[in-house]
């Protein structure tokens, strides 16, 4: 290989090793950031405060709620919400698990799961 080659290749080279470095960047930085909706189904006994308990979490971490329904059938408290997570100050695995810690302080099932898995699950 001549010289020039191989000043070639190593220019080559080490312009792919900038490249890869600023898609690690990238990614490093995207890695734990939450990115759109969620949906959030909650299940318990009816007691007062179940909606502002499950609120507060969400509040706390700045999650913006779009739309919920909420139904008491006997004393079965059931709530379905779609939440836009863009804003919240952590991860979407760190705010299942608050929410999930929650239900299981306050005796209530509570499934947190991304919208488009969602929809997927319940194609028919």
């Amino acid at each position: 290989m001549s010289e020039d080659e191989k000043a070639k290749k190593g220019k080559t080279q080490a312009g792919i090793r900038v490249i890869a470095a600023q898609a690690r960047s990238i990614a490093d930085s995207r890695r734990g950031k939450a990115e759109g909706r969620v949906v959030i189904a909650v299940f318990g006994e009816d007691r007062p405060g179940i909606m502002a308990g499950v609120t507060a979490v969400l509040s706390r971490q700045s999650a913006n709620i779009l739309d919920v329904n909420q139904t008491i059938m006997s004393d079965l408290f059931t709530m379905v919400m779609l939440v836009d997570i863009k804003g919240i100050h952590e991860s979407f695995a760190a705010l299942k698990a608050d929410l999930e810690e929650h239900g299981s302080r306050e005796g209530l099932s509570i499934i947190v799961q991304h919208e488009e898995i969602f929809k997927a699950m319940h194609r028919i």
